[in-house]
């Protein structure tokens, strides 16, 4: 008797299982959504839904746009030109216009965060200088597939990250930390990523430039290629950073002092005629010279973010804050703050045709 029971209920299950069951045909999968602001105040919904019935566009799709007074009834409004209901468990781009992101980004992103069909695992970007419904149209125009884009970008060349919305909402969230997020810049009906935008908190304040944008994820760790110049003609050295790895602490004798331990690899990839490695010390000679460099750069960016930017990307108040250090009651810790910087460089390939030693 119990074995027919333990029958019924599997059968059970398994019908009620069914109702939910949706096929793909009757659903209209999203990869891609913009938001923008109209001049009327309405918000314009703009979403590149795959064609799933076509295996050699993958990457693009049909282009829909719709208006409402809140993201929920944009999207719900979309029903009036899309014959599917919007499925956005698959998105990967999430791209907001410059005035969303300095003025409306909570209530913009309120409907990704409750939405129970959705997923927070899709990357955010703002668009600098352009709407973000032309963003989303050269996406579809070109096929791009967007995460491959964003992660050929932070490995070749450093100036933006892989971090999820989970990621910034948590740095929104958190104490003693703001957050950045990615720019993606139109030119010539082509895309590219362009300077990390900076909030504080909701509010996005500005942008770092492409020479800071890269320094900042090396700051965060979340690039490990870059390339260093220093100096120039017959005294030229380019390397090329093949790993680094950036390490935070609060001084023991003194917490308003945060030391910062830099270790980087490098390639020598382009020297100037005066630059010679004869020998071991001549390496040495460089790599010192390379983390003055650094040490300086780094200086320059970290004043920068206390008096120009005034906001703390690099999460130094989250370290006070996770000590229990008296210093964060200040409203005003970060100008309060100072940065010891002690940067280790090892040249590990410095090329050339000749054998050093």
């Amino acid at each position: 008797m119990r074995k027919y029971i333990v029958v019924l209920l599997v059968v059970v299950i398994f019908f009620n299982g069914l109702k939910g069951v949706r096929e793909l045909t009757d659903l209209a999968i999203v990869k891609s959504i913009g938001i923008d602001i109209s001049e009327e105040g309405e918000i314009v919904f703009t979403a590149i839904v795959t064609d799933t019935s076509d295996k050699e566009k993958l990457n693009g799709g049909d282009v829909y746009t719709s208006k409402g007074n809140s993201v929920q009834e944009a999207a719900r409004n979309m029903v009036d030109i899309s014959p599917k209901k919007l499925y956005i468990a698959h998105l990967e781009t999430l791209v907001i216009s410059e005035e969303i992101a300095k003025e409306h980004l909570e209530n913009a992103l309120d409907f990704f965060i409750r939405d129970n069909e959705g997923s927070n695992s899709f990357y955010l970007f703002v668009a600098n200088g352009s709407s973000a419904e032309e963003v989303i149209n050269v996406i579809n125009e070109e096929e791009i597939d967007m995460v491959s884009f964003l992660q050929s970008t932070q490995k070749y060349k450093g100036d933006a990250n892989l971090k999820t919305l989970n990621d910034i909402l948590r740095g929104i969230i958190e104490d003693g930390t703001q957050v950045t997020v990615n720019s993606i810049l139109v030119k010539d009906d082509k895309i590219t990523t362009s300077d990390m935008a900076y909030f504080d908190k909701w509010n996005m304040k500005g942008y770092l430039t492409d020479k800071e944008s890269v320094l900042y994820n090396m700051l965060i760790n979340e690039t490990q290629y870059f390339i260093i110049s220093m100096d120039k003609d017959d005294d030229l050295v380019v390397a090329e950073v093949t790993s680094s790895k950036a390490k935070y602490s609060i001084d023991k004798n003194d917490e308003s002092c945060i030391n910062l331990k830099l270790d980087i690899n490098a390639n020598i990839t382009q020297t100037g005629k005066n630059i010679r490695f004869n020998d071991k010390e001549a390496i040495e000679n460089i790599q010192n010279k390379l983390e003055e460099e650094m040490n300086k750069r780094v200086n320059e960016f970290f004043v920068k973010i206390k008096d120009e930017y005034k906001v703390d990307i690099l999460s130094l108040g989250n370290l006070l804050y996770r000590k229990k250090s008296k210093l964060y009651e200040n409203p005003d810790y970060l100008n309060n703050l100072n940065l010891n910087i002690k940067t280790k460089v090892k040249i590990v390939n410095q090329g050339g045709v000749k054998k050093v030693w």
